[in-house]
């Protein structure tokens, strides 16, 4: 009895530390369905092998225990958003097109994204997701998060200056 009741703690810890870890990130992952298959004690291990293959991208069928779109894990609320800067996108992650942004030849511009789940002690990483022109390379210099906007501050090596427009892909972990 008293080894079933440390299995027992442990597996509750065990869950607690991993969704505590979840809501952290504010992430997607479908909660473990309440049925005898996931509930019985003597099923911890099946449940917490279907928990590490749902975290793998493996869908229902697979090995995990709900569908996920394109067999990604969701870790975070992703938003899109496209117009002239700051555009706003409320999300951990997401892809923010910039229309009209004139990255002019050896230079930068700096692009806004505001959103309400960034704070100062953000974690955040960015990416172009388009090379707009030929002639142009443009790239992320840097990204700056403040409370409740990201500063993407975008550099042009090339010879090309241009009005483009440019898709920002992000990812932020508080």
């Amino acid at each position: 009895m008293t080894k079933i009741r440390k299995a027992m703690l442990t597996a509750a810890l065990f869950v607690g530390a991993v969704f505590g870890a979840q809501l952290g990130f504010g992430g997607g992952m479908p909660s473990i369905p309440s049925s005898p298959t996931f509930n019985e004690p003597s099923q911890i291990v099946s449940t917490l092998n279907a928990f590490i293959n749902q975290m793998n991208g493996n869908p229902l069928g697979s090995g995990g225990y709900a569908a996920q779109p394109n067999g990604t894990p969701s870790m975070g609320l992703f938003c899109s958003a496209s117009g002239a800067t700051p555009q706003v996108c409320n999300g951990n992650r997401g892809a923010v097109s910039f229309t009209g942004t004139t990255v002019a030849a050896d230079a930068a511009v700096t692009v806004t994204i505001t959103n309400s789940t960034i704070t100062t002690a953000s974690n955040c990483l960015g990416t172009l997701q388009n090379n707009p022109t030929g002639a142009a390379s443009p790239y992320v210099s840097s990204i700056t998060p403040t409370a409740g906007s990201l500063a993407v501050v975008l550099g042009n090596p090339g010879t090309t200056t241009g009005s483009v427009t440019l898709t920002v892909g992000f990812s932020c972990f508080n």
